[in-house]
């Protein structure tokens, strides 16, 4: 039986939803939504299915769902709005503002190189519990007390798959105060209206968030010992209580959907300013935009970095040239191309990848073939 799309779709964006079904139809969701913005104007919000593998529970407009490692977004703009402001220098050492960091060799990291998984400690030693990961001071500790692990520094990259948000977060409450669980929910989310939370907000929500379906089988455990290292640091939640999934992982712990995503992309996606508001400078955006560094990292292979984004390479081929994204365990995504002036946001319950990470995600793929034919067209069309 056809899955029933609710929503709307600006025609022009036809190929995103054609897409959004064929997902569907192919077996690949459980629950889903989809969203673009052009322009900073919400074109596509698409939501459907369930949002529970025992489907009881329809997914609704304001269904949300944990987005993993999307949620590095939000902990990547709370830092770059505080380099914005002239708190912190991006090629300034990390520690000048966090003196605990320089321990271990780490005192010449900077922030750029930070940004772009350069800081060397890519996992934590001794491993933590998630029950650990509510306990912020520990957390921060564990990773500053480490001894780096890669180098030569400044040249030598390793995705930090569970620390990469907690040192950005660390430095944004080293000169702002907050943390960035409140920094973003205060600066970001409630201005622009994005219903995205690091960590879930109040337990209120547990009624309205989906529950996951997790893939069948995972890739057995690295034996390398690096990369056991950096594997082993990934914990997901023992169980589905709010004292878990309110966890301030400004790493992994996001909750929202694909209208929200798209939304916070969507200040990248308009050079920093959204709604006559801005919150980033366009030079700050067109340098994250920028290619840092391109290196083989032993957890994604060859990879093009800008600040804290994937961006178009021959090894990893973004939707355009142009465009920027990140993504998370399971399949949540978001996209921004400052060029097209385009957005776009996707959360799903129905986690299809394993720690492998070989290949892109079938939907992904499908979303990104779909851009493909959209925005060229609209390129044309802003152009004439």
């Amino acid at each position: 039986m056809a899955i029933e799309i609710h929503g709307f779709c600006d025609e022009r964006f036809e190929p995103l939803k054609d897409a959004f079904v064929a997902n569907f139809d192919a077996g690949l969701e459980l629950g889903a939504s989809l969203a673009l913005t052009h322009q900073g104007r919400t074109v596509v919000d698409l939501w459907a299915g369930w949002a529970d593998p025992e489907q009881t529970r329809p997914w609704e407009k304001d269904t949300i769902v944990s987005v993993t490692s999307t949620t590095k977004i939000a902990a990547i703009i709370c830092l770059l709005m505080v380099i914005d402001r002239g708190l912190i220098e991006l090629d300034a050492p990390v520690a000048r503002y966090w003196p605990e960091f320089a321990k271990g060799g780490k005192g010449a990291v900077t922030v750029r190189e930070a940004l772009t998984h350069r800081a060397g400690v890519p996992g934590f030693d001794p491993v933590l519990t998630y029950e650990d990961l509510h306990d912020w001071d520990k957390v921060t500790a564990n990773i500053a007390a480490q001894s780096l692990r890669l180098s030569p520094l400044g040249t030598t990259l390793c995705y930090h798959l569970t620390t990469f948000g907690f040192i950005l977060g660390e430095l944004v409450r080293r000169v702002d105060g907050r943390r960035p669980g409140q920094f973003f929910r205060e600066e970001v989310a409630q201005k622009i209206g994005a219903d995205f939370s690091i960590g879930l907000a109040c337990e209120a929500d547990m009624a309205r968030t989906a529950n996951v379906r997790f893939p069948d089988e995972l890739a057995p455990a690295p034996r390398e010992p690096f990369m056991a290292y950096v594997v082993n640091s990934m914990v997901f939640a023992p169980d589905r209580t709010f004292k878990t999934l309110s966890v301030e992982n400004p790493s992994g712990s996001g909750f929202a959907n694909g209208r929200a995503i798209a939304r916070v992309c969507a200040i990248f996606a308009m050079h920093g300013a959204l709604d006559s508001e801005r919150y980033l400078s366009r030079t700050l955006v067109e340098e994250a935009a920028r290619e840092q560094v391109f290196a083989e990292d032993p957890y994604f292979g060859w990879v093009s970095y800008g600040l804290g984004f994937g961006l178009h390479s021959a090894m990893y081929r973004a939707a355009t040239p142009t465009s920027f994204h990140w993504g998370g365990y399971g399949g949540s995504w978001g996209l921004m191309d400052p060029k097209a002036e385009v957005s776009l946001g996707y959360a799903p319950n129905n986690w299809l990848l394993d720690v492998t990470l070989q290949g892109m995600d079938p939907r992904l793929e499908r979303f990104s073939d779909a851009l493909k034919v959209v925005l060229p067209r609209l390129l044309e069309k802003t152009q004439a």
